[in-house]
């Protein structure tokens, strides 16, 4: 099956791919097909080593899951307590700067502070810094200084709410980047209703459970630093310092006990994998080509010559598709987990399975976004330095800069592609190896455990496939 899947990708392999947010075609040494063959093969060959590892117990696991502390200097906790407070301090300031600038300043999207600072800096940044370092936003969040850290509420959190009001504020957010065109105005707006939304939530149930299960970037950074190498832990001298481990590793530890938290891992790969898939041609072509007429029959002409009139209802399918999205993937996931029970004649139940092992999707929306995304911090991210010169885009020019600030840094585009490949193939790798380490203590032995793994592995293949197909198609409608 995996070659059959294989060598349909290849002979539909074109020799020109596309970086990802740049939107130049690029001509790779050699045709994309042969990376994802590359990329299939390691995949296979690293469930194969894995197979061959025997129980938790075998030195090569030991070695995965081992960690050491860095020889770094150890930082005192004063100096530790006081750089978070500067942290939340300086984001609080920032994002209310951010407010001003788009309430006050230029609505130009290009010539004010707020729009690269929050979508570029904040959020992509906020994410992998999170994703190198650990979960930073935890103690550096902006809202310490508005409500005090062991406020506990009026109301006790209800356990029926979990995490859907962070997974609703990551549908608005996604949908608004999207399909509405973002202003700088639209932006303050956005930030004030985000604020008054959070505050209501930790003045009603605590700062702590809110920030645990309700504030969008709490639970999103915190999905990214399971992922990091890098822990930092308080000593029995009272002083913090740095352990490394194997990235992904913490994930082991994640439970997702409840829907919401299910689904948020899951609308983060599917609205990612949406968003590249809605920039190919195949995409645009289903719907404003009409290739079953249905539109023509419905709107009484073809939908490109009545754009105007068509456009709300594109829309509307739009977000109905990213509505949608992780829905396909949770069945999908759950069919394949079914398949595995089947061959090992498991009785576990398909909600336990599923809770068990949906975290090892984590790495794969991971570097998904990652590889969507990251791009834009050169592209974009960088022109913040002519910003901070004219945050308000009025032509001041403060630090001399406002004008070379801008000028953004573009890599080499096969040197983007090639890295995109390594990073999507890294996820996958990951996600075979902590859903291995799952099924090894869900089955009774390593042969079991091996054999539920097969249509994962088959999953994987599909998943990398794809991933990579997606981020080499130029868009040509």
């Amino acid at each position: 099956m995996i070659a059959h899947l294989l060598g349909a990708v290849l002979l539909a392999a074109p020799a020109t791919a596309l970086a990802h947010a740049f939107g130049e075609p690029v001509q790779l040494p050699m045709p994309y097909g042969l990376y994802i063959a590359g990329s299939v093969l390691a995949l296979v060959l690293s469930f194969v080593l894995l197979a061959f590892s025997g129980r938790p117990g075998n030195k090569l696991l030991k070695g995965l899951n081992a960690q050491r502390t860095l020889p770094w200097p150890a930082w005192p906790a004063q100096w530790v307590h006081r750089a978070r407070a500067a942290g939340s301090l300086f984001w609080l300031s920032a994002l209310v700067f951010c407010i001003v600038t788009g309430l006050v300043g230029s609505n130009d999207s290009h010539r004010n502070f707020n729009m690269t600072f929050f979508w570029i800096l904040f959020v992509l940044g906020g994410a992998y810094a999170a994703m190198l370092i650990g979960d930073w936003y935890q103690h550096q969040h902006p809202w310490r200084f508005l409500l005090p850290g062991n406020w506990n509420g009026i109301r006790k959190y209800p356990r029926w709410l979990g995490h859907w009001p962070a997974l609703l504020q990551l549908v608005c957010l996604v949908a608004i980047e999207l399909f509405f065109h973002s202003t700088p105005r639209k932006l303050a707006l956005l930030l004030i209703a985000f604020g008054v939304f959070n505050l209501a939530g930790m003045w009603l149930w605590g700062t702590r459970r809110w920030l645990q299960r309700g504030e969008l970037f709490a639970v999103l950074f915190r999905l990214f630093a399971a992922c990091s190498p890098l822990r930092k832990i308080r000593s029995t001298d009272g002083k913090y310092r740095w352990r490394i481990a194997l990235p992904f590793s913490d994930l082991r530890r994640l439970r997702l006990w409840h829907p919401a938290q299910c689904l948020f891992v899951l609308f983060l790969l599917s609205s990612t994998a949406y968003d590249g898939l809605r920039e190919t041609a195949v995409y645009f072509n289903i719907f404003w080509q009409d290739p079953f007429g249905i539109l023509t029959i419905a709107f009484g002409d073809h939908p490109l010559k009545i754009y105007p009139q068509v456009r709300p209802w594109f829309i509307a399918w739009e977000m109905a598709l990213l509505i949608a999205s992780p829905f396909f993937y949770l069945l999908l996931f759950v069919l394949f987990i079914a398949l595995g029970r089947m061959l090992t004649g498991s009785k576990q139940p398909i909600a336990l399975l599923l809770c068990r092992y949906l975290p090892s999707l984590v790495p794969i929306a991971v570097v998904y976004h990652l590889t969507h995304y990251y791009t834009l911090l050169f592209s974009q991210g960088l022109k913040i330095r002519g910003l901070v010169s004219d945050p308000f885009g009025w032509g001041w020019n403060i630090f001399g800069n406002a004008i070379t600030g801008r000028l953004p840094w573009l890599p080499d585009m096969a040197n983007i592609w090639t890295s995109q490949v390594v990073l999507i193939l890294a996820g996958h790798v990951a996600a075979v190896w902590l859903a291995h380490q799952q099924a090894l203590q869900l089955e009774r032995s390593n042969r079991s455990a091996t054999l539920s793994q097969l249509p994962m592995l088959v999953l994987m293949v599909v998943f990398t496939s794809v991933g990579l197909w997606i981020l080499a198609q130029p868009l040509q409608g």
